[in-house]
């Protein structure tokens, strides 16, 4: 079985604990090499995480022969252009979520990799979470029956560095995350939910900005239809006054409900009573679709990522921030 060796583009926040290490604690994969914006940062990183190589850009990563594939963690605005210079370079890419700015982005990126001859991966990791793979579990055994909807709400108050101009972080500036937070979690709810119930077919929605604190939306309200027949309504709100994460699947024979952003337990309600089961998150919570993916570049098994269900979603999310 072959190691896969993987390089690194972009050593933020989300590479410390909910990706990074999943590189080289998946069976038959290790992480090679790095390289960030701000070079110190990718030497600090590959210090504690024992990577043996930092490079001094992109470039110079893509050029070393011995990186099979490539992460790309940087935010959206430079996953279009790395993409396309990581299939020139021959190499297999994982990228971020969301898969890019926009859907036409999406589809340049597919049709460079394909042309590559390269595989090209997205990382909507839920896909591959022991919990969330309980749900579906639940889905496919009919538990709740025939399911009709699903719904989901999702508020949080703003965050204090949101509260100023001066400190606005990156996922609130349109020119680098493509628009809100919606962009950045509201996508996370809307793959899986693809992943269980099959693709959007129609969908409604409007996005507002509410609060004034900046200048992308910060609340989202939607309505849609997967091709299996469910339909589905959203409540995402990022200025609200308190907090709420909640799925409902509602069936003919019961519903599920669970927390989409927490680990708390999911609830099989039906008729006969409620059952409650608690399945921790992962620490790495990447490294079940890491190692999904090395298993796929291996030929063991196809990997649980769906690149042009990710595509979709940001054809989904545009025609909602439209």
């Amino acid at each position: 079985m072959k190691t896969i060796r993987w390089g690194m583009i972009g050593c933020g926040d989300v590479t410390e604990v909910k990706s990074g290490p999943g590189f080289y604690k998946s069976d038959h994969s290790t992480l090679l090499a790095v390289t960030n914006r701000t070079l110190d940062k990718a030497y600090d990183y590959a210090q504690r995480h024992g990577v043996a190589r930092v490079y001094p850009d992109a470039t110079a990563l893509l050029a070393d022969p011995e990186i099979d594939a490539v992460y790309i963690a940087t935010p959206p605005a430079g996953h279009k252009a790395l993409t396309l210079q990581a299939a020139a370079a021959g190499k297999h890419v994982y990228v971020e979520k969301p898969m890019a700015l926009n859907h036409a982005e999406c589809e340049e990126m597919i049709a460079a990799c394909t042309r590559a001859g390269v595989r090209l991966y997205v990382a909507f990791y839920r896909r591959a979470m022991p919990r969330f793979l309980k749900v579906k579990d639940w889905i496919e055994q009919d538990a709740i029956g025939t399911v009709c909807t699903v719904s989901v709400l999702h508020r949080q108050k703003p965050a204090p560095e949101e509260l100023s101009p001066e400190t606005l972080p990156w996922r609130l500036r349109r020119e680098t995350s493509g628009g809100g937070k919606f962009l950045d979690m509201g996508v996370h709810v809307l793959d899986s939910l693809v992943s269980w119930f099959g693709p959007i077919t129609q969908v409604h929605g409007r996005a507002s900005n509410r609060a004034s604190l900046y200048a992308v939306e910060d609340t989202v309200v939607a309505s849609w239809q997967h091709a299996t027949g469910v339909s589905g309504v959203g409540n995402w709100c990022y200025v609200g006054h308190d907090e709420a994460d909640r799925i409902e699947i509602t069936g003919t024979k019961g519903r599920i409900e669970f927390a989409f952003f927490s680990d708390a337990p999911l609830r099989l309600v039906r008729e006969a009573g409620v059952d409650e089961v608690s399945i921790p998150n992962p620490p790495h919570v990447q490294q079940p679709l890491i190692q999904s993916i090395v298993d796929e570049l291996n030929g063991v098994r196809p990997s649980r990522c769906h690149t042009e269900a990710a595509a979709m979603i940001s054809a989904v999310t545009d025609a909602i921030l439209a």
